[in-house]
Order: structure tokens, then sequence, then C-alpha cells
């Protein structure tokens, strides 16, 4: 499986997480609000919360999305990170006070 398509569905996979989010004032979004978070925690974040769906076929190559992030190169998690970043970014205005 191209590393394209894993980056692509794990972009999906943080648009999802960030709705859910927008549920749960007290849960991580809480955590997040009035810093930057770290790559760390982000990728953490999205291998415990991915479901694993229908929409991608792993097959053998990845039983699991945390195998799935971790044979990613550095760029791809950086993708991964930097859509995390934007997609709370946009969350928190929205969000935000009037």
């Amino acid at each position: 499986m191209g590393e394209k398509k894993i980056v692509a569905f794990f972009k999906q996979q943080v648009q999802s997480i960030l709705e859910r989010s927008a549920l749960e004032p007290e849960g991580f979004r809480a955590y997040f609000e009035g810093r930057e978070p770290e790559d760390e925690e982000i990728l953490g974040l999205i291998g415990v919360s991915t479901t694993m769906t229908g929409e991608l076929h792993w097959g053998d190559s990845f039983p699991t999305s945390l195998e799935a992030l971790a044979r990613l190169s550095r760029a791809g998690r950086a993708e991964i990170c930097r859509a995390f970043r934007r997609e709370l970014h946009e969350l928190l205005e929205q969000i935000a006070p009037a």
C-alpha cells in the first residue's frame, strides 16, 4: 500500500476525530487549548482513536493503525501532524466565544 494512500486515510481520520471532539468540551480539545500539540501527542491520539473501517484495506502489511503510522516516513507523519494542527485551529476558532 502506498504512503500517499495511508497519509490520506489518516488525514480523514484527523477530521473525524476532531469533529467528534467538538461534542466533548472536556475531552482532549480542552487539553490542547492554549498550546501547540507535540507531534508525539498527535500521533498517539490518532493511533489510539483511529478505528479500522472498511475504507482502507490494510491487508497483511499493517494489522493495526499504530503499525501503519509507524511505517510512514518522517514527511508522511509531519503531513498528518500539520493537518491535525490546521483542523484543531479551525475547530477552536469556530467554538471560540464571540
